[in-house]
Order: C-alpha cells, then sequence, then structure tokens
C-alpha cells in the first residue's frame, strides 16, 4: 500500500540523516514518520516519533517543527480520547505559530483544537475554531486546510442534528477534495455524507457514497478507511433491518481492523456488531460482543467507547428486565462519560437509567435523573436530547405522582413551545415556572439549575424583564438558603437590568427584595437607603401596585 512505501522511504530517510548526523533532517523524518504511523491508527508508534521529533526541534529552538510535532501529538492524543493532553498540545501549537506568523499552522492547530471541542461537546467553541481555521485558509489560498474545517463543521453541524447544514458542508468539502485529487479527503466526505443520509432514512443514497467511500479507500490502499466505510455500510443496513448483509459488512470491517491491529476500530466494530445482535435478540452473541470491545477500549484508555459498550450492555440487561445490573452498568457508562466529557452521552445514559428506575417502581429517581437529562439537554440546545426526558416526565406526571399538580403545568407548556417550533422566548417562562415548583418543593437543587437557564434563555432571547424575574427568583431561593449575601447580588443585577429598560415596576419589585435582605442582615442603613429610593419612585410614577414585594 501507499502506506508501507511511505513508511520504508522515511524509515530510509531517518537512518540517513542520523548517520550523518543531519539532525533537523532526522526530526523531520520522526514527525512525516508520525503522522504515517497515525493515519493508520498506530497510535503507539505515532505517539514515540512525535515526541522524539518533539524534543529534539525543541533542543535546536526550531519554534515550526516544534509546533508540527505538537499539533501532530494532539491528533493522536485526541483519537484515544486523552483530550486534556490533545487540547494543551494544540494550545500549545496555536501559540507557537501566531508568535512566528505561521498562518497555516494557526489554521491547523485550530482545526485540531476544533476536533477536540467536537468531542467534549463544547460545540460552540469547536464551530469557532472551525470558522477562524476556515477563514485563515481560504485567505492564504490552502484549498486541503478549507476543505478539513469544512469536514468538521460537517461533524459539529451532524452532531448537533444540524443536517441541512452539515449535508452543505460536506458537500463543499468534497467538491474541493475532488478537484484537488485528494481521494482520503474525498472518501471521508463522502462517509461524511453517508451518514447524514442515513439519520435522514436517505438509505440509498447513503449506501450508494458508502460504496464509493469504500472503493476510494480500497484502491489507495487505506484499510483504515475500506473498514470504516463497511462498517457505514453494516449501519445502513441494520436501519433497514437487513440483518444478514449487516452482519457480513461488520465483520468484514472487524475482520481489517484485527488483521491491522488497529484497537480502536476493532472494539468499534464489535460494538456494532454487538448492538446489531442485542436487536435480534441473540442476547448471549451480543454480551460477548459488548464485552469484548468494552474490554478492549478499556485497555486503550478510550473512555467514549467504554461508556458507549457499558451503556449498550445496560439496555441489553434492561430487555432482559435484569435492572439491578442494567442500573450498574449505566453508572459505570456516566462516569465514563464524565471522563470522556461528552454532555450528549451522559443526557441519554440518564434518560436509559430513569427508565431502570421506573420499572423498579421509584419514579421520584427517575424524575431526578430525567431533569439531569433536561438541563443538559437545554444546556446543548439540542432538541433530540430535550424529547426524551421531556416524554419520559409526561408519563411521570400523568400518573399520578403527588408532584404532578406542580410539574405538570409548566412542563406541558415546555413540551408546547419545543412541539411548535417556538424559540427561547417561550422556554425561558417555562422553565422559570419549573423552577418555582421545585421551590415549592423544597427541591432547592434543581430549582437553583431551572432559574439559572431560564435567566440564560432570556437574555439570549433579548427579554430582560424576563431575566430580572430570574435574577429575583434566584435571590429569593439563595434567601430562603440564608444564602444572604449571594441573594443581595442577584438582587442588585435584577434592579441594574430593570433600570436599564427604564421598567419602574421591576426596579420596585427589586428594591423591595434589597430591603428584606437588608432586614435579614440588620443593616438598616441599607433599608433606609432602599426604602427612600422605592418612594422617590413610586412619587415619581405613582405606581399601581399595592404592595413592593420580594416575590418573584
Amino acid at each position: 500500500s501507499r502506506y508501507r512505501e511511505a513508511e520504508e522511504t522515511l524509515r530510509n530517510a531517518h537512518e540517513i540523516h542520523s548517520r550523518i548526523g543531519n539532525v533537523t533532517g532526522t526530526a523531520n523524518a520522526l514527525n512525516d514518520l508520525g503522522s504515517i504511523y497515525r493515519a493508520q491508527s498506530r497510535n503507539r508508534e505515532a505517539e514515540e516519533a512525535l515526541r522524539k521529533a518533539h524534543e529534539i526541534h525543541s533542543r535546536l529552538g526550531n519554534g515550526a517543527g516544534t509546533a508540527n510535532a505538537l499539533d501532530g501529538l494532539g491528533h493522536t492524543y485526541r483519537v484515544q480520547s486523552r483530550k486534556r493532553e490533545a487540547e494543551e498540545a494544540f494550545r500549545k501549537a496555536h501559540e507557537i505559530h501566531s508568535r512566528i506568523g505561521n498562518d497555516m499552522g494557526i489554521a491547523n492547530a485550530l482545526d485540531g483544537l476544533g476536533s477536540t471541542y467536537r468531542a467534549q461537546s463544547r460545540y460552540r467553541e469547536a464551530e469557532e475554531a472551525f470558522k477562524r481555521a476556515h477563514d485563515i485558509h481560504s485567505r492564504i489560498g490552502n484549498d486541503m486546510g478549507i476543505a478539513n474545517a469544512l469536514d468538521g463543521l460537517g461533524e459539529i453541524y451532524h452532531a448537533q442534528s444540524r443536517n441541512r447544514e452539515a449535508e452543505e458542508a460536506w458537500r463543499k468539502a468534497h467538491e474541493i477534495h475532488s478537484r484537488i485529487g485528494d481521494d482520503v479527503g474525498t472518501a471521508n466526505a463522502l462517509h461524511g455524507l453517508g451518514e447524514i443520509y442515513c439519520v435522514q432514512s436517505r438509505y440509498q443514497e447513503a449506501e450508494e457514497v458508502f460504496r464509493k467511500a469504500h472503493d476510494l479507500h480500497s484502491r489507495i490502499g487505506n484499510d483504515v478507511g475500506t473498514a470504516n466505510a463497511f462498517e457505514g455500510l453494516g449501519e445502513i443496513y441494520r436501519a433497514q433491518s437487513k440483518c444478514r448483509e449487516a452482519e457480513d459488512a461488520l465483520k468484514q470491517a472487524h475482520e481489517i481492523h484485527s488483521r491491522i491491529g488497529n484497537d480502536m476500530g476493532t472494539a468499534s466494530a464489535l460494538q456494532s456488531l454487538g448492538d446489531l445482535y442485542r436487536t435480534q435478540a441473540r442476547n448471549q452473541e451480543a454480551e460477548k460482543c459488548l464485552t469484548k470491545a468494552q474490554h478492549i477500549f478499556s485497555l486503550i484508555r478510550n473512555d467514549m467507547g467504554t461508556g458507549n459498550t457499558l451503556q449498550g450492555l445496560g439496555m441489553l440487561f434492561s430487555q432482559r428486565h435484569q435492572y439491578d445490573e442494567a442500573h450498574s452498568l449505566f453508572r459505570q457508562a456516566l462516569s465514563a462519560y464524565n471522563r470522556a466529557s461528552s454532555a450528549f452521552s451522559q443526557a441519554q445514559t440518564l434518560a436509559f437509567l430513569a427508565e431502570t428506575y421506573l420499572m423498579k417502581g421509584n419514579s421520584l429517581e427517575a424524575e431526578e435523573s430525567l431533569h439531569q437529562a433536561l438541563i443538559i439537554g437545554i444546556q446543548l440546545d439540542h432538541d433530540r436530547l430535550q424529547a426524551r426526558p421531556l416524554a419520559l416526565l409526561s408519563r411521570i406526571f400523568s400518573s399520578g405522582s403527588k408532584y404532578s399538580v406542580t410539574l405538570a403545568a409548566p412542563l406541558h407548556a415546555r413540551v408546547a413551545c419545543r412541539q411548535t417550533g417556538d424559540d427561547d422566548i417561550l422556554r425561558g417562562p417555562a422553565l422559570h415556572d419549573h423552577g418555582k415548583a421545585f421551590l415549592l418543593q423544597s427541591k432547592y437543587g434543581q430549582a437553583e439549575d431551572s432559574y439559572s437557564l431560564s435567566r440564560a434563555l432570556f437574555s439570549r432571547a433579548g427579554d430582560p424583564r424576563g431575566e430580572a424575574s430570574a435574577l429575583r427568583s434566584l435571590g429569593t431561593l439563595y434567601t430562603l438558603q440564608r444564602r444572604i449575601e449571594l441573594a443581595a447580588n442577584r438582587f442588585v443585577q435584577a434592579r441594574s437590568t430593570s433600570v436599564a429598560i427604564s421598567d419602574y415596576d421591576g426596579e420596585l419589585m427589586a428594591l423591595g427584595c434589597l430591603m428584606g435582605a437588608c432586614l435579614l442582615q440588620s443593616k438598616r442603613a441599607g433599608l433606609r437607603s432602599y426604602c427612600v429610593e422605592a418612594l422617590k419612585i413610586y412619587d415619581r410614577t405613582q405606581w399601581s401596585g399595592t404592595k413592593v414585594s420580594s416575590a418573584p
């Protein structure tokens, strides 16, 4: 294959440079060898070569070489889910490239940071990094870089179910990769399009592009890409209940990954086979595949893969009605996802965990898990992540839970606003009501989460009155908890927000809250000052309220 030829050439170059004492040439050959190993998922060898290259370039004071080695190390760490090390490497590379004015290096480091943020569900930061990289690549006329940045944006949009934008990004990337003759990039863009078509149930188009990707990878001898294309085809067949074709494709993917020693790919194919067998109720085979995959992922310290296989095993045991075992597996999956910084997967698993609680009759624990899942879904602004918790919460409330009176109304308001496609303008008040319901139950942690999120939604929607109301609610909560200093701070923020829009009613309510805080702290001077200010507003506006209240 091309990779074997390239590896042999670079090994020879490294040997010659070492023999004649050309230290820079030795480091460059090591850097290139690291890239070749990385492309074949030979991560240990890649890390070793790149570390040696980094050490030599650093000793020589070669900024560009040092930064390039760091960039390679960042990618090597990233694919092993060593996200902190990856981010640190890319940040250092970005800093060096910026200092020496290397635009292409700056853009490449941003690409790496974007991929690292995406793996942690930090989608806004990821999108910003890829867009900055795209702008730099466009400015300097680097077509390959433009296409790679578009690939990254496609991944970000796909992860957020922004399928139209993802398809557009990958189509543009595919066009550029094809035009400049980059077969690997062309095939990878086709793979991305296949994933989009799959989630849209456009199976015929998905199969066509996965086959094209397979043919390209096969022609250039890219075994990893060939196996990944087989996995894509397997998922397409599984979605259409073509179980025999799916199993054949996934087994071929597993065989290739195993043959070339790609542990990550081997585990991924085993996981897909396990999920396929689970849907066919071939439980023993499913458990065997998922357990093997989980073992491999653990060995290579891939927390994301470990979490996925534990989640799959949890679902398998749930199907067997072994809820205690499922509960334990889902808890372990949550720990793995926490290590992997994957909020998206945590939300999914919390919903599965809630279902085990419901099957065991523990509605309170189920409600707690669903609330956590819902908070994450709102934070990520992801409709699909919010839909399942909302549906399960509706089931809990309609079943006659003692909390249905206080929680059902705000919940159904939020369900309605999601179903009608309304935005933060409707979600903010509904979540604020949700906070009030929790406050009435003395569930202060959930109330604080709901109020804080409603404040963020009001702010994003450009609704300062709503934001001030949420701030007063937070202050009231903190007052009940005797966190008076923090309460006063929120009341001051609420007052400032109301003053900025000349909302005298809101300002008077905030002043009333501040008077209450001063009273609890025995701050008579402050109490007197706020009272005088409230009276001035009353005289000036002839405010029609019957009292100045500390209530939200």
